[in-house]
């Protein structure tokens, strides 16, 4: 027995590991649960904090540091024990401890495919957690819009009621008064019924922010963003080499070349040695034999070639689409600078909101002295909602344009928009 005491013994103490802690390098999201909300700065980055999208994506990304971990890991080795009896007299015992030998680099191979897999996780995170940046703060954008919209419709549903109200509180109506009262009655449920959209469409955005990122609605409303009045301009740029999109494709190339390496090393056995000692008895004596133990399949009908050929094509397909996604994003960023461009060119041309509404108090004031017809009054109201519509819109295509060209050239990550 003490034979066996002394190979468990050697078993047990090869089975102690020494491990090394990862270091976390994940930027964890704040803990914001009692954060203080005093403008719109500070209303994203608490709805940032607070996000469940934001925090399981950081939570993946934890996940994925510890692949190298696993990748590192040995092999445990192995233990085999025998014992043959052939009467009470004849026993022969034997214990072999086997240790596990890559060859051909499978070990390297695997930790570069767990280095590439996390580098895939942290880009794929930037990205999903500035898109969501992104979608929030137009999102609040959108919000502030609809306000400022809906004001524009109830002015407009007020200012015809009244309209109507003094038609109607007239003895008689001539022919014309008569259209003219038919006109503004149909205009009237014009905006009714556009006033009703909005506010629909606003508490549903609303409502969405709201479940998102766990802040009361009175918090969001109190702190949405001021009107853009000022446009930063915008370098042109040959590369994107900096974007989420290309690094989380280079992290994809990683991987196919770390994939060809593990198929290649396929090709080569697994080699399992190490010590045997057997022991035998026979007639009250013992004998005690030691050595070495060799164990290894033998390639005879495969060395791996079609898990080579495989990984070879997929490694093509990977710097294929590496290559295609480069040349995408240069056209891409370009393509968003020329809209930018246009965008806020535009804008800074056409009338802001401030004199469009003084223009229009003038028309109302001039409409009520009975100086400019019914018509005009109703065309006024129309086209100021129809113009500060499409310049909201046209706003919110330059602020997306403007966050997807700072998220290509990874520089969005502190911007507030």
């Amino acid at each position: 027995m003490r034979f066996f005491s002394l190979t468990l013994g050697i078993f047990l103490l090869s089975l102690s590991q020494t491990s090394s802690a990862k270091a976390d390098l994940t930027v964890k999201p704040d803990e914001l649960k009692n954060c203080s909300i005093k403008n719109y700065v500070d209303l994203v980055k608490c709805a940032q904090g607070q996000s469940a999208d934001i925090r399981m994506t950081y939570q993946k990304e934890k996940i994925a540091g510890h692949l190298e971990d696993v990748a590192k890991q040995w092999v445990n080795p192995e233990l085999n024990l025998e014992s043959v009896s052939k009467n009470s007299d004849t026993i022969e015992q034997s214990a072999t401890l086997y240790f596990n030998v890559s060859l051909g680099g499978k070990r390297s191979a695997k930790i570069s495919e767990a280095r590439a897999e996390y580098e895939k996780s942290v880009a794929t995170g930037q990205f999903d957690i500035q898109n969501f940046r992104l979608s929030l703060m137009l999102a609040l954008h959108k919000i502030n819009h609809l306000q400022t919209e809906i004001k524009i419709e109830e002015e407009s549903v007020a200012t015809f009621s009244k309209i109507i109200k003094q038609y109607q509180g007239r003895a008689a109506l001539s022919p014309e008064q008569d259209v003219s009262l038919s006109v503004f009655k149909m205009a009237l449920a014009d905006h009714q019924l556009s006033l009703v959209q909005l506010k629909a469409e606003f508490e549903k955005l609303s409502e969405e922010i709201t479940v998102t990122t766990g802040l009361p609605k009175n918090i969001v409303l109190k702190n949405l963003p001021k009107l853009n009045n000022e446009w930063p301009e915008i370098e042109s740029a040959e590369e994107a080499t900096d974007s989420p999109q290309l690094r989380i494709a280079q992290s994809e190339l990683n991987i196919s070349k770390s994939l060809k390496s593990q198929a290649e090393a396929e090709s080569w056995p697994d080699l399992k040695i190490g010590p045997k000692i057997q022991v035998n008895k026979a007639a009250g004596e013992s004998e005690t034999l030691t050595g070495v133990s060799l164990s290894m399949p033998l390639p005879v009908f495969s060395v791996n070639g079609g898990g080579r050929e495989y990984s070879k094509q997929r490694l093509v397909e990977a710097q294929m689409s590496y290559d295609l996604i480069k040349s995408k994003t240069v056209s891409f960023r370009k393509q968003l600078v020329n809209k930018y461009t246009n965008l806020t060119t535009t804008l800074n041309s056409t009338l802001n909101s401030k004199s469009i509404s003084e223009k229009h108090e003038k028309i109302e004031q001039q409409f009520f002295k009975g100086i400019v017809p019914s018509s005009l009054i109703i065309e006024a109201h129309r086209q100021l909602f129809d113009l500060e519509s499409k310049r909201n819109e046209s706003e919110l295509q330059a602020l997306d344009s403007l966050g997807q060209i700072l998220i290509l050239d990874n520089k969005f990550s502190e911007v507030i928009l």
